[in-house]
């Protein structure tokens, strides 16, 4: 086992750099809409957008460090190391969407996961790069979980390599400052998360933050009762006595600790 193991992990390295790939030409391409086409007008993001930015390439890294080989190998010892048939790609990819929803949804519940959650929650402002703003502890938190899931579930490697792609493009996309109108983005907020329908979402009040908690499809949220339709609230982020001076490094790291 030790030998197939070894045989099959430089591959899951190759495959699992592809994602972040992907995600950054997505990323740029959300960047230039959102200079091209914004919402609203930003100012004073400096600081904001560099400590997203910062957190999401630090993210990466530890992931990277406890999981050396990436979730595309737990994909592997699921099917090729336990002898098991993987997943049909539908059926797997769906499993990791209703895993992350599970997983958003406990967030809001359990005060000891909303500790870890706060932190992408404290930007006052929501831009493409808010769907980089999560504390270390939760992205941990996250790729165990979702490691889990695929081995417990035997989801295929190929499967985790497209939903990780989709993921972290939709993070990005549902965060994203561009101005959304049109029948076009009328039809499309029925069926996946926009920005429109994020924003609801970080909304000030909890009732507010409990709505809207898919990352992709919004199949969800119908049909457990979290769906709330697109409209333009005003303020997002925490209650100004938590969300003070979040945007500095050493209170977001301490998030966990202070938040209740």
């Amino acid at each position: 086992m030790a030998s197939r193991l070894r045989f099959l992990v430089p591959g899951c390295l190759f495959c699992d750099t592809l994602p972040p790939m992907a995600a950054a030409l997505v990323f740029l391409a959300l960047v230039l809409s959102e200079f091209s086409l914004p919402a609203r007008a930003l100012v004073g993001r400096g600081k904001a957008r560099l400590l997203n930015v910062s957190t999401g390439v630090f993210n990466g890294l530890v992931v990277r460090m406890v999981l050396p080989a990436g979730l595309a190998t737990w994909a592997g010892i699921a099917t090729t190391q336990l002898g098991r048939e993987p997943l049909p790609f539908w059926a797997g990819f769906l499993l990791l969407d209703f895993a992350l929803y599970l997983q958003h949804w406990a967030c809001h519940r359990y005060p000891i996961l909303w500790r870890l959650h706060a932190a992408h929650h404290s930007d006052s402002e929501l831009d493409v790069t808010t769907g980089l703003r999560f504390h270390p502890f939760e992205a941990l938190a996250s790729a165990f979980w979702k490691g889990a899931v695929i081995i417990a579930f035997g989801i295929g490697a190929n499967t985790v390599w497209v939903f990780e792609v989709v993921l972290m493009a939709a993070s990005c996309f549902s965060h994203a400052n561009i101005r959304w109108s049109g029948r076009a983005a009328q039809w499309l907020d029925q069926v996946w998360m926009t920005p429109a329908c994020h924003r609801v979402h970080h909304g000030l009040s909890t009732a507010s933050q409990r709505r809207n908690l898919a990352f992709g499809i919004t199949v969800w949220d119908r049909l457990f009762g979290t769906w709330s339709a697109a409209n333009n609230a005003a303020a997002v982020g925490l209650p100004e006595e938590l969300g003070q001076d979040s945007d500095r490094l050493r209170k977001f790291m301490i998030f966990p600790f202070i938040i209740r």
